[in-house]
């Protein structure tokens, strides 16, 4: 199995963390965004959007990093979803949070301290009220439970953490610190073996 991607992307770190929460054996090809290399036409013969990451598992090519995470669950024999139709809705549920009402606004906040993109001061508080609304939601989960959908870390967990894992480097990370229980959680993934190995902290 091959990796297209980079280690410092955000979609690559959701496959990354799926690949070792699940013992997947892989190798990565390096694809360096800063060069341009998503936009060349090797790299967009695998993804047509010029993105990363992209996937080839012998022979069968896969891109979009929530597909992906998806797909390697399901070969190892669903170790991060559940069979339980709730349980598994609700990991549905927050993974489509994450997809439409976290990410974007989390980008704002990464876009502007992290990658040196400039966002406007309004656009930053109105991400930042949405990233408040978000961690509330989040909080309320988390209250009684480990992970979003209960004891054990899901693909919906995972797919929070690399932007999260940026935002610390922000203002935004004040957000999450107002909500306590929010801040357990994500204290909980981010010490993970898995998540401290695809980030480079092990």
């Amino acid at each position: 199995m091959k990796l297209f991607g980079h280690p410092a992307s955000t979609c690559t770190r959701k496959v990354l963390f799926t690949l070792h929460e699940t013992n997947t054996p892989y190798e990565l090809e390096l694809v360096d965004f800063a060069k341009g290399e998503h936009k060349a036409p090797a790299h967009l013969a695998r993804q047509p959007f010029g993105q990363l990451p992209a996937l080839d598992d012998d022979g069968f090519a896969l891109y979009e990093s929530r597909a992906m995470a998806r797909y390697l669950d399901g070969k190892a024999g669903f170790k991060l979803s559940s069979q339980d139709l709730t349980t598994r809705a609700v990991m549905e549920q927050f993974i489509s949070i994450e997809t439409s009402d976290f990410t974007p606004n989390a980008m704002k906040f990464i876009y502007h301290h992290i990658f040196g993109r400039p966002q406007t001061p309004e656009v930053l508080e109105a991400a930042g009220k949405m990233l408040d609304t978000c961690y509330g939601v989040i909080d309320k989960q988390v209250a009684t439970r480990t992970y979003l959908t209960g004891d054990h870390l899901s693909i919906a967990d995972i797919s929070f953490a690399p932007y999260i894992e940026y935002m610390a480097g922000t203002p935004a990370k004040d957000i999450l610190a107002a909500h306590k229980h929010a801040q357990a959680w994500w204290t909980r993934v981010s010490e993970r073996p898995a998540w401290l190995k695809t980030v480079g902290r092990a």
